[in-house]
């Protein structure tokens, strides 16, 4: 069994998030945590960074915590020991090294349906996820 579950979030699709979560409550018990992510991404490029004023960054990232924290109340309440987070960067490449920093055996994520010109432009997370991260990962439907 699994102690340790990251269940990455895209906040712009948050109907999959609450599916997701909601699957998961049913499987975690109490001795087991869950870790939400959510990847604020190009801030951390000087060129993007650069047409920011100061503090920009810090205030996308609590904004993060705060939708992340809405979404695990309403869907998690106090069944589940659930922790939020939010890294900054490339988001394949930080839920890797986030569910390695954490010290998960599992990353259950996501996955959407792309159109074949999306994936060949933009590539897919869940996809580079499965093929880099060192830990076991459970692709959702």
């Amino acid at each position: 069994m699994f102690s340790k579950v990251l269940f990455p979030v895209d906040l712009q699709d948050l109907i999959t998030a609450e599916h997701g979560l909601k699957y998961l409550k049913d499987m975690l018990g109490e001795q087991q945590e869950l870790h939400l992510v959510s990847v604020l991404q190009g801030f951390n490029m000087p060129l993007v960074a650069s047409y920011f004023p100061e503090g920009a960054v810090e205030s996308a990232v609590k904004g993060m915590e705060q939708q992340l924290l809405v979404l695990a109340k309403s869907v998690l309440a106090d069944d589940v020991n659930w922790f939020i987070h939010v890294a900054e960067g490339t988001p394949h490449k930080m839920i890797v090294d986030k569910a390695e920093q954490l010290g998960c055996d599992l990353i259950a994520i996501p996955s959407r349906n792309h159109s074949l010109v999306e994936q060949v432009l933009l590539g897919s997370v869940t996809t580079k996820v499965v093929e880099q991260a060192a830990c076991s990962v459970f692709v959702m439907r």
